[in-house]
């Protein structure tokens, strides 16, 4: 009896910890993109490919899905993104989180603006984005579900030893 007790314990710690990453989703888009929509998307990668960036073009389909790609970015220090579409949705998202303004840019989808600002994209500095947050984060709640791990095991095994 003790023991489905003690299994059923360490496997709601486990579905606790997993419920923060995958209630989130992964995120399958590259670190260098460009958010475009099917009006612009075509001509945004043309331009990409003859300037010969590692620039992925994405198109997006609604405001939700941009807001979505937003949130990654907040996560993910290295993520650098030029919006060339949903533009007044990015604008409003990032005067609700600046720490993201330095790594994600507004332009027109204009030939000559698409490609200034690609070229300032690939520019961007993603090392000097400070990760302790990201880093510190995991760090404290791997230290935390250890530690209670560690008091389920130590008091089975002390009760096995009486």
């Amino acid at each position: 009896m003790k023991k489905i007790g003690i299994c059923s314990l360490i496997i709601f710690i486990s579905l606790l910890s997993m419920a923060a990453v995958s209630a989130h989703g992964a995120d399958i888009t590259d670190d260098t993109m460009i958010i475009a929509n099917e009006s612009n998307g075509v001509f945004a990668k043309d331009i990409v490919e003859d300037l010969g960036l590692n620039i992925t073009v994405y198109k997006f389909k609604s405001d939700g899905d941009v807001e979505h790609q937003l949130e990654h970015a907040l996560t993910n220090p290295n993520k650098r993104i030029l919006a060339i579409a949903y533009q007044d949705t990015v604008e409003s998202y990032l005067d609700n989180h600046i720490e993201l303004k330095d790594r994600v840019l507004v332009s027109n989808d204009d030939e000559k603006s698409i490609i200034d600002s690609c070229k300032k994209l690939v520019e961007i500095d993603v090392g000097s984005v400070s990760v302790s947050s990201n880093f510190l984060t995991p760090l404290l709640v791997g230290v935390v579900i250890g530690l209670l791990i560690g008091i389920v095991v130590g008091a089975v095994v002390l009760k096995r030893k009486k």
